[in-house]
């Protein structure tokens, strides 16, 4: 390692420019005075004293009282086990700072989340609105009504299904054409209730226990936009909206 390598490491212990360079100089020189130290470190003649003095504080030199002063580097292996255990501490302090950061700034949490108004939402790819209704299902407590223009066949999203069967939420789907009558068995199958409603075009609804609602909107591709929302009223009102459509749809069976 050069000499530069070890100044320039040094500084990323903590030490200055000016106080790496001394530092350094005296620990090949030996003791000397100010002066010389000043001339083969390369520190101005008018910042050498202070630090030097600094140096001192931070027990990496030593001064003799004699006239004039000499000074003396502490022994390397000393000194650096100080400047990395003072490292290692300051990176336990910040290492809680950083926790407390996370504590104090994190993004409330989807259970106590309260977010006025209604959101819109365009992205390239259906899967990121896929993510934002299985997200909701996996918070979902009491019930779930999705109204669906077939019933939904992604992987992802038939575990958040069971996922909510397992932890007893009603489950009410709603098909406006039954296509697919393997998509169906797997449904009856698993003990989801579904029905079948009247509507030749209709935008993807999914509600959770009358608190959030997302609506995927059929928009030209390749964007995609949904509507999504926490606000009590908008909420309220789709909710008795589907559970109206809900009773006025016909059970399926195989």
């Amino acid at each position: 390692m050069q000499k530069e390598e070890i100044i320039e490491t040094l500084q990323k212990f903590g030490l200055t420019e000016y106080e790496s360079k001394t530092y350094v100089t005296l620990s090949l020189l030996g003791p000397a005075k100010a002066s010389e130290i000043s001339k083969q470190a390369q520190v101005p003649q008018s910042k050498i004293y202070v630090t030097l003095e600094s140096l001192m504080e931070k027990q990496l030199v030593e001064v003799s009282q004699e006239r004039p002063k000499m000074f003396k580097a502490i022994a390397p292996s000393f000194v650096v086990k100080n400047l990395l255990e003072a490292k290692e501490e300051e990176f336990r302090s910040l290492k809680q700072k950083a926790f407390l950061i996370t504590k104090l700034l994190r993004p409330i949490e989807a259970d106590e989340e309260i977010v006025e108004g209604i959101w819109v939402q365009k992205v390239e790819k259906y899967m990121e609105i896929l993510d934002r209704l299985v997200q909701m299902l996996r918070k979902a407590k009491k019930y779930v009504y999705d109204l669906t223009k077939s019933l939904p066949y992604s992987s992802k999203y038939r575990e958040a299904l069971l996922d909510c069967k397992e932890r007893g939420v009603s489950l009410r789907l709603m098909a406006m054409s039954l296509d697919d009558r393997e998509k169906l068995k797997w449904y009856l199958k698993n003990g989801i209730k579904v029905k079948l409603v009247e509507a030749k075009a209709h935008p993807r609804i999914v509600i959770v226990d009358g608190k959030e609602v997302a609506m995927r909107l059929d928009a030209k591709k390749p964007v995609f936009q949904s509507i999504w929302s926490q606000d009590p009223s908008f909420v309220g009102m789709i909710d008795s909206y589907l559970k109206n459509l809900w009773e006025g749809g016909d059970w399926v069976k195989l």
